[in-house]
């Protein structure tokens, strides 16, 4: 996605909102059965034909896909594999709608869905598998097996991350850039990927509008606006706008609010935090810098990036903020049930709740209002807000290398991108998250900061030196020497990173 100014970009999904229940309305109205009489089906064709040229005139940025006019694909079913990693709720299927609901974004899948297959002659399918281990998961022992037998099955997949990183570079997985038709510099694909994800000068998996994903996988902030009003400090929406949103503006109001409210002298559960923190924080963290743990260098290679001063400052800031048990409550250290650290930020026990975009969804219906903000900065002097994709949560577009046609998939993946940029799109942000959880436009500018802020890091996807695990455990256990864990593991970081380039050199050859 590229940044829009926040009013242009509210204009714009509502806009296409309303343009995809109308187009959707003419097709229905036009394309069904009737028992009208000849006369009075003239009559009423002449009438639908004014009506329908009326209401379908097109924004300029209409999402438009450059594909075939006369594409026919005789009624194949194209069979999307649907895996994330071990947990069920992580396999997001951005393509089942069997029907409408009157449920926005689902309807709005539907029309999508039922727009390309009546377009293209298809059929859309899914099979969705419980994940797996990260890297070796559902998703790469699936299509590595597809692959290995010629098995052409699966069209495309919507699989883990860590299990795409690994199929990129065993081979498994077709080159985008080269797939037919599909066209990775359109604005319904995400940009941010191609600069990020690109290796070699190839990309294996990408997202964009077609899928909301990465979307929920997205790294923000939560606060209690009750606790920040009563405890005055001030409008932290102000702060992002001015740029003065940083790592040591959250450290300052999370440290003044936490409370022993049951008065045993033990935090746990019962009491006030400054902050609910979740363990891939972070990996947000770090990415928040603007770094990352492994970069692609000018020349395509891939390249160890985690240690620099930016890196260590941010994380002795973060270390000094909220290792401290009576300010931050680091709920997955007690149980990964996120039940309690839920009904706690519903009572107000908690500032803060530093996780994922999707965590809003579980505040519907929470009395007190909340807000919606980005991972800070390092500092004042940084560019920009960079928000992570949750490694472990993220889900990609890839496709086989083993394809029947090739060039049938690459119109139908383009088809239903540049479709979803006018339809789904606009009803995930208009009617489920502003429409549902979001409660005030402030945190809807918030939403559009963050989600053209995202940020692709190859060193947790790919788990160089396993150090997106070992930043974990700095967390876990309250470690405080980050160049002692970094010197650790940066023989195996580097073996890890001479193997990946060599693989990717070699399909280059």
């Amino acid at each position: 996605m590229t940044f829009l100014d926040h009013t242009t970009n509210t204009a714009r999904r509502t806009l296409f909102a309303v343009l995809a229940l109308t187009l959707t309305a003419s097709c229905f109205f036009s394309c069904g059965d009737s028992e009208t009489p000849a006369a009075d089906t003239a009559k009423d064709e002449t009438a639908a034909q004014d009506t329908v040229t009326e209401a379908v005139t097109l924004p300029a940025d209409y999402a438009v896909a450059d594909i075939p006019a006369d594409a026919d694909y005789d009624g194949h079913t194209f069979m999307f594999l649907i895996t994330g990693n071990t947990e069920n709720n992580w396999q997001k299927n951005d393509f089942a709608a069997d029907s409408e609901t009157g449920e926005a974004f689902n309807d709005a899948r539907y029309a999508r869905n039922r727009a390309i297959e009546e377009k293209l002659n298809i059929h859309i399918a899914t099979d969705e598998q419980y994940g797996g281990t990260k890297g070796k998961g559902t998703g790469y022992t699936t299509i590595n097996k597809c692959v290995m037998a010629g098995d052409t099955t699966y069209d495309a997949g919507m699989i883990a991350g860590y299990d795409c990183a690994t199929l990129a570079y065993s081979g498994m997985l077709y080159d985008l850039y080269d797939m037919p038709y599909v066209d990775l510099t359109q604005r319904w694909w995400d940009q941010r990927i191609n600069e990020d994800l690109t290796i070699a000068g190839r990309l294996y998996y990408t997202t964009g509008d077609i899928s909301t994903a990465d979307n929920d996988a997205t790294g923000a902030i939560l606060f209690n606006k009750k606790l920040m009003s009563e405890y005055d400090l001030g409008d932290p929406y102000e702060l992002v706008r001015s740029g003065k949103w940083t790592i040591d503006k959250l450290g300052e109001m999370a440290s003044g609010v936490a409370a022993d409210l049951n008065g045993d002298s033990q935090f746990d559960s019962e009491d006030r935090y400054g902050a609910i923190i979740w363990d891939d924080t972070m990996m947000g963290i770090i990415n928040a810098t603007g770094e990352k743990c492994c970069t692609v260098q000018k020349d395509g290679t891939l390249a160890l990036s985690l240690y620099n001063d930016r890196v260590l400052t941010m994380f002795e800031k973060y270390r000094d903020a909220f290792y401290d048990p009576q300010i931050s409550y680091a709920y997955q250290r007690v149980s990964y049930d996120i039940t309690t650290p839920v009904s706690m930020f519903s009572n107000d026990q908690s500032l803060f709740f530093m996780q994922l975009l999707d965590l809003v969804t579980y505040f519907r219906d929470m009395k007190t209002d909340f807000g919606i903000l980005p991972l800070p900065k390092l500092d004042e002097q940084q560019d920009r807000y960079y928000s992570t994709i949750g490694s472990w949560h993220s889900v990609f577009l890839c496709a086989p290398t083993v394809q029947e046609n090739a060039e049938r998939t690459g119109v139908i993946l383009e088809a239903l991108a540049a479709e979803s940029y006018n339809t789904v799109t606009p009803a995930y942000y208009e009617k489920t998250l502003v429409g549902k959880y979001i409660r005030d436009d402030d945190s809807e500018e918030m939403l559009d900061i963050i989600l053209s802020s995202h940020v692709y890091d190859l060193g947790w996807f790919y788990q160089i030196g396993k150090y997106c695990d070992e930043v974990l455990y700095l967390w876990w256990y309250k470690r405080t020497d980050f160049t002692s864990m970094y010197e650790k593991h940066l023989k195996e970081a580097n073996r890890d990173i001479e193997k990946i380039n060599a693989a990717f050199a070699e399909l280059n050859t």
